[in-house]
C-alpha cells in the first residue's frame, strides 16, 4: 500500500539553512596604538552613564572610540561588549553582530558570559548561519546562562539534523529546557530525528507536545526597537509550527497504520495555514492508498477554488489523473493529463532558463545570489491572488519562516542606516557624518550584512528552486508513463472481452464513510469556501468485474454523476 511518506524534505524546506560562514576581513581595526590603558576606567564609566540614561548609541560610540587606544586584551574585550550591548539596546542588532562575534574572540570568560546573554536575540534576528561556527569554536555550554543555553542547543540540534546525525540531534534537542521559547522547536527537531531513525512512538509523543506548546515559541522574545514586524513574524511562525507538528503527527500515524486517527489529526490543521494547502494533498494521497477514490477527488477539487489559486503543486493533476484511471474514467484521466502539460510545459522551461542564467558557469562566474534573493522577496510579498505561474512556484518556499526572517533582516539594514544618520546629526559634540568615525564603520558593517543576507537567502532560493524543479520534471515523466498505460487500457477495453475484467482496479473504490462535518457532494461549481477540503464525490466505478454488466469504460464524464 502506498502511504504518505514521512519526508525529511518537508521539514528541511520550512527550516532549511545553507552551510555558509563569512569572515568579515574588511572590518579589521588598525594595530592598536601603544598607549596607556589609564583611560579605561573613565571610558567605561562614561559608556555606562550614557547606557543608564537611555542614550544607547552614545554609550556604544564612546566605547568604540576608545578601542584603538586600549592595549590590555581584557579592556578591549570589555569595550567590544559595551559596543555590542549599546547597539542592541538601540535596536541595531544587524550592526551589533560584528561586535558580538569579535567579543567572543578574546575568550575572556567574564565578558564572554555577559555577551552570550544576547545569543537568543542573534539566533532569532540573524539566524544560525553566521554565528554557529563561532559559538561552537569559541564557547562551551558552561559559558551560558540557563536561558541563553537553550539557544545554543537548538542551533546545534538543527545543525546535526541537517548532517543526518540523528542521535546527535536528539541529544542536543533534549538539552533545551521546557520553559524556553525554543522548546516547541526543539520538540519538532527531536521528533523529526526520532521519525527518521525509526522511533515512531517517540516521534509521535514529541509532535503532540510540540503542537500543544507551539504558542510558547514567542515567550520572552526580545523584540526591541523596530520590533513590531519581528513580533508579527514570530506569532505567525508559532501558528505555522503548530500546523507543521500536527502534519508531522499525522504522517507518523499513517506510517504506523493508524489511518482513522491520522485523518482526525489532518482535520485539525487550520485551513488558514499555508501548511494546510500541502497537507490537503498528502491527505488525498492517503485516501487514494486506501482505495477511497471519491474522497481523493473531493479533496483535490478544492485546489480549483479561487481561494487556493496561489497554491503551486504539480502533483495535483498527476494524482487526479491516476485516480480517474483507477475508476476507469479514462477520458477524464486524459483531460487531467492535458491540463498538466498545458499548465507546466512552459513553466518548466522558464524555471530551467532562470536557474541556468543566474548560476555559476564553467568560466568561474559566481551565482547571481542577489537576483535569486530579489525574486524570492518579490514572491514573498506578492498578493496571493492573480500570481504568475513562476511567482506561484517561488512562493511555495519563499514564504517559509526562514526566508521571512532573512528578508526582514534586509529591511533592518536599511532602517539602521537611516537611524545612524539621524542619530549622528542629532548628537552634539559627536557628529562626524557617515563617512568617518563610528557611523562610517557601522555603514561598512551593514554593507557586509546586506551582502551576506543576499548570499545566504539567494542560495536558499536557488537550492529550493532546483529541488522543486526536479519534482516537476519527475511529474512530467509520470504523465508520460500514464499516457502510455492509458492507451493500452483503452485498446484492451475495445478489443478483448476478457480484458474488461482487469482493465481497472475493481476491488477498490470503497465507499467513504461520511463524517459529521462532511457531505457527499456532486460538484456544480458553487459554494467553494463552505467545505474546502471536505468534499466527497459520489462516482461509481466504471471498472468491470466478473459479476457486473459490461459498462462502457470510457466516454462518460466524471462530472456527469448518475442519478443527478
Amino acid at each position: 500500500m502506498n502511504t504518505v511518506p514521512f519526508s525529511q524534505k518537508s521539514w528541511t524546506k520550512s527550516c532549511a539553512y545553507t552551510p555558509f560562514f563569512i569572515i568579515f576581513i574588511g572590518l579589521i581595526f588598525r594595530n592598536p596604538a601603544q598607549a596607556s590603558d589609564s583611560i579605561a576606567p573613565r571610558v567605561f564609566q562614561q559608556s555606562e552613564t550614557y547606557y543608564q540614561q537611555g542614550q544607547f548609541f552614545s554609550s556604544a560610540r564612546v566605547a568604540f572610540n576608545a578601542i584603538e587606544q586600549l592595549t590590555d586584551t581584557s579592556h578591549k574585550a570589555r569595550a567590544y561588549y559595551a559596543v555590542t550591548r549599546g547597539l542592541v539596546a538601540a535596536g541595531m542588532d544587524q550592526s551589533a553582530l560584528y561586535f558580538f562575534l569579535r567579543t567572543l574572540t578574546f575568550r575572556n570568560r567574564e565578558v564572554t558570559r555577559a555577551v552570550l546573554e544576547l545569543t537568543p536575540l542573534f539566533v532569532e534576528r540573524v539566524g544560525p548561519d553566521l554565528i554557529k561556527k563561532s559559538l561552537i569554536k569559541l564557547t562551551s555550554p558552561q559559558d551560558y546562562s540557563t536561558k541563553s543555553r537553550s539557544a545554543l542547543w537548538v542551533t546545534l540540534a538543527k545543525d546535526r539534523l541537517f548532517r543526518n546525525d540523528y542521535p546527535g540531534a536528539i541529544q542536543a534537542a533534549s538539552q533545551v529546557t521546557s520553559e524556553s521559547a525554543y522548546y516547541p522547536l526543539a520538540l519538532q527537531i527531536r521528533g523529526v530525528s526520532y521519525a527518521l531513525s525509526g522511533q515512531k512512538n517517540n516521534a509521535l509523543s514529541d509532535f503532540r507536545r510540540c503542537s500543544e506548546r507551539s504558542s510558547q515559541r514567542t515567550k520572552d522574545m526580545a523584540f526591541g526597537s523596530l520590533g513590531p514586524k519581528y513580533e508579527g513574524i514570530y506569532k505567525d511562525a508559532a501558528v505555522d509550527l503548530k500546523a507543521r507538528c500536527l502534519a508531522d503527527q499525522a504522517r507518523v500515524l499513517y506510517e504506523m497504520g493508524n489511518f482513522d486517527e491520522a485523518d482526525k489529526v489532518y482535520d485539525r490543521i487550520p485551513k488558514a495555514s499555508f501548511v494546510w494547502t500541502d497537507t490537503l494533498f498528502e491527505h488525498a494521497w492517503a485516501t487514494f492508498a486506501r482505495g477511497e477514490y471519491n474522497r481523493t477527488l473531493g479533496k483535490l477539487v478544492s485546489y480549483r477554488s479561487p481561494s487556493l489559486s496561489f497554491v503551486f503543486n504539480s502533483e495535483i493533476e498527476v494524482l487526479n489523473a491516476q485516480t480517474y484511471m483507477s475508476m476507469c474514467y479514462y477520458d477524464d484521466a486524459e483531460r487531467e493529463m492535458d491540463i498538466f502539460l498545458k499548465s507546466y510545459g512552459g513553466l518548466a522551461q522558464e524555471i530551467k532558463t532562470w536557474i541556468e542564467k543566474n548560476s555559476a558557469n564553467k568560466d568561474g562566474a559566481r551565482d547571481n545570489t542577489a537576483q535569486f534573493f530579489s525574486e524570492g522577496r518579490a514572491a514573498l510579498y506578492a498578493p496571493l491572488l492573480n500570481m504568475s505561474p513562476k511567482t506561484r512556484f517561488l512562493s511555495r518556499f519563499a514564504r517559509s519562516p526562514y526566508f521571512q526572517i532573512l528578508s526582514a533582516g534586509q529591511e533592518r539594514v536599511a532602517a539602521e542606516k537611516a537611524a545612524i544618520d539621524r542619530i549622528d546629526r542629532e548628537s552634539p559634540g559627536f557628529t562626524t557624518g557617515t563617512t568617518e568615525g563610528f557611523p562610517a564603520f557601522l555603514y561598512r558593517i551593514l554593507d557586509w550584512r546586506q551582502k551576506s543576507i543576499q548570499e545566504i537567502g539567494g542560495i536558499f532560493i536557488k537550492n529550493s528552486a532546483i529541488d522543486y524543479y526536479q519534482v516537476l520534471i519527475q511529474d512530467f515523466e509520470k504523465i508520460q508513463f500514464m499516457k502510455i498505460d492509458l492507451l493500452g487500457k483503452k485498446k484492451r477495453s475495445v478489443t478483448s472481452d476478457d480484458a474488461l475484467i482487469t482493465a481497472g482496479i475493481a476491488e477498490k473504490n470503497y465507499l467513504p464513510r461520511r463524517r459529521d462535518h462532511q457531505v457527499l457532494w456532486g460538484f456544480n461549481g458553487e459554494f467553494w469556501n463552505d467545505e474546502l477540503g471536505d468534499y466527497v464525490f459520489t462516482l461509481p466505478s466504471l471498472c468491470v468485474t466478473p459479476d457486473s454488466s459490461r459498462t462502457p469504460l470510457h466516454g462518460k464524464s466524471a462530472f456527469e454523476v448518475p442519478g443527478t
